[in-house]
């Protein structure tokens, strides 16, 4: 190994644990390393597309060449004399040398108007790069913010300290910046000469492409810092010569070129029935091979129709034909997102029977690749199953770290997971560049508050301005959320039709910009007879209900707004001797199904509520409980829906797990040959006391209660049973989704009264307020990257994603209520209200069949019931 003198400039350093020095890079190698990575991933199908749309117009060699040169000098602040000190400790740094220094911050100050800094600048190319157009600013800058965030300028005259050379007591000259940064200047020079050369239009000014390019470097330095691909110098070697070969490695071995892949489906396209266990397509599914489609789409269609096909469906021809390289499934909630990416998994590895990219399960702390999971190691690393030097430990690196999951040529997850990189958190840039090259599907939503609604716009905006393509799925889709979302791109306030012309539309239906299509329903009409019934206060009578059912010989789902509701009611039927064997159960414990359980025990209640109460459920009574949990993804069948009430489009999802399958009438108990759902209500049907104080998740956010705070969409829900006693699903799906949704009924529903009124202002006031901090917390495209503003802290701005929801680990893992290790458990944020954000469980012990413990002053117990909270 070269020894690293002290004159040599290094990139990166390794370390043994005893802090002895083993191997180092020099800075100019790592410079080369990164800007053949950028190369690369240019030849990359979507992600030249997505340059090319961002910048409005075809890029030429040069332009390429240009670029690559700017991200060569994305790490020249790693020169500087302080960030060059790092070599040693921080208490062991020799005399003469100044302290630690980054490199980002300080590379933007040597451009500060000092005459000394600006004979080190004139080593670098500096007049030459100020010819390629006013675009060069914003790119250089975009290129030195490699680290995931916008560096903004600070006040201080700190910086010519660091650039100066270190000069030891009897005067020698132990580092010089100067020779480091001239050779910087030739050495770009050299490996770019045209970029160099006179000539060529100005690089493009648009602040999209800015912003893509920024995400480009971000992965570029991350590709070019992995020492699995890019070995470490030690200042030896011509790098220059052997970069390409490394810089091609890591590409295709991680997935992001996509051609071998998409060469092999244009050669023998798939069959649908091949890739879907032999099933015909239904015509939603069949629909999504029209190469006429536009880039972004919204299909409706009913609970079970066969929608999540369809998305996969429209992925395998737009990649087959190279207009996108890679896929994002988003969902909802964790439990859909591992649903959805089991059946992902099947059908890629029918696609594909040999050698398959890579299908990651998109989930932080509960990741997976190709179906296996890591093992966490200390410092972030992660260990698979396999030999780590095989390829397939690298083609899975898009699954070790959340920040990675978008590089995956097809991922499976939640959406917050996408929606960062709307958001101004660290390392959105990356985020946004890697999903440029997908399918974005969007399943459910309708499921979304003003805030996620306006973040997945933004989102959608830049992904579409990027020639990225896009699928949105709900099976309750309003007229006012359809319209907002297809004029996404467009100029001027979009129209919303009128309630009477919005019943009129069809359903199901697939639309674009072009217009909305009716598609033909190939799902059984499915008749509904529901009913009111005021006992949302009284668990007792509720339990009462699902028995008489029961003993008929029922399957009985009964679903409730909130924990604490769902629990009373489970209490009520544990404590009946005759209901106490119908209870739904895991093994021999039973239990009920809520958010409230450690990620090791959620598969198993998810397969135990599936064979219980699934397809292929056997015969006798059934009773289960459960919350939200039991809406999504999740194939139910049930001949009886308790269900607490709640919005229109939440309560069809809710019907979906009633009667989903055909069975013979003898399958069936008698009494259930038809579906039939009992809608629970409040004390005499009156939902006005809660216009002041939530009760069952329905009116104001308070302490995790308040799910549905818009009582306007309630009470409408409430009328539509009480006039329509029978419904027919999907034929009247529309209509009443409208009756609960659509504008003009909000506004009929605030004619009940003043504190309607009220209510409606409130709802409006908040969405607006909610709306405004998401523009404030967006990343701001439309801007170009140097006037971007400096991003507040990543967990302020991301809250409403979860963030402040716990992840408890335990270590030693107690075992659980259901014989598994309780390694990992979800906390609510206001479960833990109050609670010092860096309380880890104490006082951890195992008794009466379940785990307590201390988080902070609060006491817990995590057992056959979920997780309780005991006091405080």
């Amino acid at each position: 190994m070269k020894r690293l003198g002290q004159l040599n400039a290094f990139g990166k350093l390794e370390h043994d644990a005893d802090r002895n020095l083993t191997a180092w890079h020099a800075l100019t190698d790592h410079l080369v390393d990164v800007a053949a990575c950028f190369c690369r991933l240019t030849r990359c199908g979507s992600i030249r597309r997505a340059l090319e749309r961002a910048a409005g117009r075809s890029l030429t060699e040069r332009d390429l060449a240009r670029l690559a040169a700017l991200v060569f000098l994305h790490d020249l602040g790693k020169a500087n004399s302080g960030f060059q000190a790092k070599r040693w400790d921080k208490g062991a740094i020799p005399s003469g040398w100044p302290a630690h220094a980054g490199h980002g911050l300080e590379a933007t100050k040597l451009f500060a108007e000092d005459a000394f800094l600006q004979e080190l600048v004139a080593l670098l190319p500096i007049e030459a790069l100020c010819t390629w157009g006013e675009a060069v600013e914003p790119l250089l800058k975009a290129s030195i913010s490699h680290h995931g965030r916008p560096i903004i300028e600070s006040v201080g005259d700190w910086t010519r300290a660091i650039w100066k050379p270190v000069v030891a007591m009897d005067g020698e000259v132990l580092y010089d910046p100067a020779p480091v940064l001239a050779e910087i200047g030739r050495g770009v020079v050299e490996l770019y000469p045209d970029a160099f050369a006179s000539g060529g239009d100005p690089l493009p000014e648009t602040p999209a492409f800015s912003h893509l390019f920024a995400g480009l470097v971000q992965l570029a330095d991350w590709l070019g810092s992995d020492t699995a691909f890019f070995p470490l110098s030690n200042g030896e070697g011509d790098r220059a010569r052997e970069v390409s070969a490394f810089a091609d490695q890591a590409i295709d071995a991680l997935g992001l070129d996509a051609a071998p892949w998409q060469s092999r489906l244009a050669i023998e396209p798939p069959g649908f029935e091949s890739v879907f266990d032999g099933h015909p397509p239904y015509p939603i599914q069949a629909a999504m091979a029209d190469p006429a489609l536009g880039p972004l789409l919204v299909l409706e269609s009913e609970t079970g129709s066969g929608k999540t096909e369809a998305a996969l469906w429209r992925f395998v021809h737009l990649f087959q034909r190279g207009e996108v390289d890679s896929l994002y499934f988003a969902l909802p909630t964790r439990v859909s997102a591992s649903q959805v990416y089991e059946r992902v998994l099947k059908a890629v590895n029918r696609l594909w029977p040999n050698e398959p990219p890579v299908a990651v399960r998109a989930l932080p702390g509960y990741a997976s690749a190709d179906g296996q999971e890591p093992k966490a190691l200390p410092d972030f690393q992660v260990l698979w199953l396999d030999d780590p030097s095989d390829a397939e430990a690298h083609r899975r690196w898009a699954a070790e770290s959340p920040k990675r999951f978008l590089a995956a040529p097809i991922a499976v997850g939640t959406i917050d997971q996408a929606l960062l990189g709307a958001l101004q958190v660290r390392h959105a840039h990356l985020r946004h560049a890697l999903l440029a090259r997908s399918l974005l599907v969007v399943d459910e939503v309708h499921a979304s508050d003003p805030y996620m609604t306006l973040l997945l716009e933004r989102l959608l905006q830049a992904h579409l301005a990027c020639g990225g393509h896009a699928l949105l799925l709900s099976a309750t889709l309003g007229a006012s959320a359809r319209t907002r979302y297809l004029a996404i791109g467009s100029q001027g306030r979009p129209s919303i039709p009128g309630f009477e012309v919005a019943c009129k539309a069809p359903y199901p239906a697939l639309s674009d910009r072009g217009g909305l299509c009716a598609i033909a329903s190939t799902t059984r009409p499915k008749a509904v007879a529901w009913s009111l019934h005021d006992l949302m206060d009284a668990p007792d009578a509720i339990a009462l209900l699902a028995i008489e059912a029961a003993a008929t010989g029922a399957k009985v789902l009964i679903v409730r707004n909130t924990v604490p509701a769902a629990l009373a009611v489970f209490r009520a039927l544990e404590a009946h001797p005759q209901a106490s064997d119908w209870l739904f159960a895991v093994g021999e414990t039973k239990t009920l199904h809520h958010s409230r359980f450690s990620r090791e025990d959620r598969p198993l209640l998810d397969a135990a509520i599936q064979a219980q109460l699934g397809k292929r459920r056997p015969p006798g009574p059934r009773i289960v409980v459960g919350t939200q949990t039991l809406e999504q993804s999740l194939d139910l069948d049930a001949d009886l829906l308790i269900t607490d009430l709640c919005p229109m489009d939440v309560l069809l999802q809710r019907i979906g797990r009633l009667h989903r399958h055909p069975r013979p009438d003898e399958e069936r108990p008698p009494g259930y040959g038809t579906a039939h759902a009992i809608v629970l209500t409040p004390p005499s049907h009156d939902l006005s006391p809660m216009l002041t104080t939530s009760q069952h998740g329905l009116g104001p956010f308070h302490d995790g209660d308040g799910i549905y705070p818009d009582l306007r969409t309630v009470e409408a829900t409430r009328r539509l049973i009480l006039e329509r006693p029978a419904v027919v699903i999907p034929e009247d799906n529309r209509h009443l989704v409208e009756a609960a949704t659509h504008p003009d009924q909000l506004l009929e529903m605030e004619s009940l009264g003043e504190g309607w009124r009220l209510l409606g202002n409130k709802v409006e006031g908040r969405g607006g307020a909610e709306r405004t901090i998401a523009r404030l917390h967006g990343l701001e495209i439309d801007k170009p990257f140097d006037q971007q503003q400096g991003f507040p802290t990543d967990l302020d701005i991301a809250t409403r994603l979860g963030v402040r929801d716990r992840l408890l680990t335990f270590d030693p893992a107690p075992a659980g209520p259901f014989g598994q290790p309780l390694r990992q458990l979800p906390v609510r944020h206001f479960l833990v209200k109050g609670i010092d954000a860096d309380s880890t469980p104490s006082k951890v012990e195992r008794r009466d069949e379940a785990v307590h413990f201390n988080l902070g002053h609060v006491q817990f117990r995590y057992g056959r019931l979920g997780l309780e909270k005991l006091d405080g």
